[in-house]
This record gives C-alpha cells, structure tokens and sequence, in this order.
C-alpha cells in the first residue's frame, strides 16, 4: 500500500486527536514527530519526543501505540529535501 504524504502538522494533529481520547495522555503533550530516512516498513517519520511526568508519558504512549503505528502505515511526510510537488 502506497503512504498518503501529508504535512508533519496533519500527523500531530492526528495523535493529538487520539490522545484527547485516554483519560491517562491528560498531562502529557507529544512535542512533535521527526522525519528520518524510510524504515523496514517504508515510513519516514517517528514519534518520540513526548512531555509531561515520566509514568504519564508511558501510560499514554501504551494507549496509542497502536493508533501510531496505524498512522504510520497509512501516511509519510513529505521529504525535507525535497521542494514540495507545487513548486516542482
């Protein structure tokens, strides 16, 4: 399946949305994902900058572990090298 390229700010929005969802992400802000090359399974964007007290952090990872991995699936940023396809 070919990865839909949306903006880093679509992506948070997206995990934001999903941690509005679990009363234990209450506290705990993800500060932004990062680009990288393409991994094993072809995403080029991570998440793991996150804030707020440390037991927080991991209770809130847990409850959307697999919404980010569902969204990695799905989407990839566009490559920071790369003039976006409008100015191509």
């Amino acid at each position: 399946m070919e990865r839909k390229i949306v903006s880093i700010e679509q992506i948070n929005a997206l995990i934001a949305a999903e941690m509005e969802k679990h009363e234990e992400c209450v506290g705990v802000k993800l500060l932004s994902i990062y680009a990288h090359a393409p991994d094993a399974e072809g995403c080029n964007w991570d998440a793991s900058t996150w804030s707020g007290d440390r037991t927080d952090v991991s209770s809130c990872r847990n409850c959307v572990l697999e919404e980010v991995r569902a969204l990695r699936a799905q989407y990839n940023i566009p490559d920071p090298t790369q003039a976006p396809p409008d100015f191509a």
